[in-house]
């Protein structure tokens, strides 16, 4: 009996989520219900959208060149990848990995370019739609010692 209570829970709640969903719009999403859609904290989507803004090329319509980087962020944090942190505050204040972060804060706000990158590059990873597994990229050129992807909004990125 326990585990049907469970499952009927877990299917409410799923409805919730998806009635949820379905009737906001990115524009009308307080950073409360942006981070939630992503399983985020405030705090953890701030930084992380911070850090996606601060990478950028600051296009105000690049938004590919913001969803791959935060593609990074989370390709990083997958239990395919511990050496890089399994949270998203362990991987961004990793030392040496991301110049923009300073005293575990980035150097730049996000914007709602940047939010909306890191809700479209999670929502790709759910899909279930094939994606690159991207884990690195700089703007100076592709790293000798990882196979190459793709130049992509001023960055290059390698897998």
């Amino acid at each position: 009996m326990q585990k049907i209570t469970v499952y009927v829970a877990i299917m409410v709640i799923g409805l919730n989520t998806l009635m949820l969903k379905a009737s906001l719009t990115f524009e009308s999403m307080t950073i409360e219900q942006r981070a939630e859609s992503v399983g985020l904290t405030v705090e953890e989507f701030e930084l992380f959208s911070g850090v996606v803004e601060a990478e950028s090329n600051r296009d105000p319509e690049d938004i590919e060149g913001r969803i791959y980087i935060a593609l990074t962020i989370w390709n990083r944090i997958s239990e395919d990848h511990p050496e890089f942190g399994n949270t998203v505050t362990a991987v961004l204040t990793q030392p040496g990995q991301f110049s923009t972060i300073r005293n575990g804060h980035s150097v730049t706000d996000r914007t709602d370019l940047s939010d909306r990158a890191v809700i479209e590059a999670y929502e790709w990873i759910q899909s279930g739609e094939e994606y690159p597994e991207v884990l690195f990229f700089n703007c100076r050129g592709f790293f000798s010692w990882r196979p190459a992807y793709e130049l992509i909004g001023g960055n290059y990125f390698s897998l």
